[in-house]
């Protein structure tokens, strides 16, 4: 019976690092002209901490919201090629947005920890409404003139 359970978590962690993985690959590469731009961005340290940390919690955020781990609708499978460019936009400025507030944030208070707090709570919740950002993109897509 303990054997059991242990082999069912350790396929459950084993699904949700599967999704973290590949949510990784997700937003970096449709988030790459963001990440491109952001290395131009001062204050350097600031911006890379807080860029770091939106990109880290954007791939932890995308593979759990996806794996149904946490509720917040109904998520498009990586390749899904109709959403792609409305992922790829909100993606670059959730990562972009969030590592620049993180910045801000973190020259303004004069420490460190805003550069962490501000991107990935802020990041988090931002992400957590794709869903809802999907639907009503299709609902307007599908109004005519």
């Amino acid at each position: 019976m303990i054997r059991r359970g242990l082999s069912e978590a350790t396929r459950r962690v084993d699904r949700w690092l599967d999704q973290v993985f590949f949510a990784a690959w997700e937003v970096s590469v449709l988030a790459i002209p963001t990440l491109w731009l952001l290395l131009f961005a001062t204050p350097r340290a600031a911006v890379s901490l807080s860029g770091l940390t939106a990109l880290a919690v954007s791939a932890v955020a995308v593979g759990t919201f996806r794996g149904g781990y946490v509720g917040t609708g109904s998520w498009p499978r990586p390749g899904h090629l109709p959403t792609l460019p409305i992922r790829s936009a909100y993606y670059s400025l959730v990562v972009g947005g969030t590592a620049l507030l993180g910045a801000f944030a973190q020259t303004e208070l004069g420490a460190f920890w805003p550069g962490i707090v501000v991107p990935a709570v802020v990041g988090v919740s931002a992400l957590a409404l794709v869903p809802v950002v999907l639907v009503g993109t299709e609902r307007v897509a599908r109004l005519t003139i």
